[in-house]
C-alpha cells in the first residue's frame, strides 16, 4: 500500500478502524513529521518530542473506531495531540507539587507509606463527592478529570454549549473541593490534591 490512501482519507480512517495496520502504518509515516510541529507548538522542549509523538499515535490507535466519524483527519490530529501534550503537561504539574510537598512535608521520607494512605484515602472521598453531584454534572467532571477532554470536546460530545459545560464544571469542582475540606483531615498533602480539581 502507497501514499495513495492518505489522499483518500475516508477510506484510510475506514480501513485504520476496522484494524487495518498497513494503513495505520502509512498514517503514522505520512504524519509523523507533521505531529511533531503540533506538539513544539505546545511544548517547545525536544526532551520529550519522541516520546509525546508515540503516545498520540497510540491514542490514534487505541480509539481508532472513532476514525469513522472524523471530517478532517488534521484537524483531529491537531486536537489529539493538544490532549496528548495538556495531559502531559498537568501530570508534570501534579508530580511536581508531589515532590516539592514530600520534601517540605518529610525531607527524610519517613512518612512515604503515611503519605500514600493519605491520598488514597482523599481520592476516595472526593469519588464520594463525585458521587453526590447530578447525573449530568457528574459526567462532566469525570470527562474533564479521568478522560482529560476539553470544553469543547465535552460539549460536543454531549451536544450541548461550550458555556453550559463550562458552567457545570465549575459547579463541579467547587462541590468536589468543598466536600474534600468538610470530610478530609487538612493537611498540605490535601492542598496539593485539591489542585487536581481547579478550572
Amino acid at each position: 500500500m502507497s501514499l495513495e490512501i492518505i489522499y483518500n482519507e475516508k477510506d484510510a480512517l475506514e480501513r485504520i478502524a476496522q484494524g487495518d495496520r498497513t494503513a495505520f502504518k502509512v498514517l503514522y509515516g505520512h504524519y509523523y513529521k507533521v505531529i511533531q510541529k503540533y506538539i513544539s507548538l505546545f511544548e517547545p522542549s525536544k526532551d520529550n518530542l519522541d516520546e509525546l509523538t508515540q503516545d498520540v499515535f497510540v491514542r490514534i490507535w487505541e480509539k481508532r473506531e472513532r476514525l469513522v466519524g472524523v471530517e478532517s483527519l488534521s484537524g483531529y490530529l491537531f486536537m489529539l495531540t493538544r490532549n496528548v501534550v495538556f495531559n502531559y503537561m498537568r501530570s508534570v504539574r501534579v508530580q511536581q507539587r508531589t515532590s516539592e510537598l514530600n520534601e517540605t512535608m518529610d525531607p527524610a521520607g519517613v512518612h512515604h507509606v503515611e503519605h500514600a494512605l493519605l491520598y488514597k484515602q482523599y481520592y476516595s472521598i472526593a469519588v464520594e463527592g463525585m458521587e453526590k453531584l447530578p447525573p449530568g454534572r457528574r459526567r462532566i467532571l469525570k470527562m474533564s478529570v479521568e478522560e482529560g477532554l476539553t470544553l469543547d470536546e465535552i460539549a460536543e460530545k454531549l451536544k450541548i454549549t461550550r458555556a453550559g459545560v463550562k458552567k457545570q464544571l465549575y459547579a463541579a469542582t467547587a462541590f468536589v473541593r468543598q466536600y474534600l475540606l468538610e470530610h478530609a483531615e487538612m493537611t498540605l498533602l490535601l492542598l496539593a490534591f485539591l489542585s487536581l480539581f481547579d478550572r
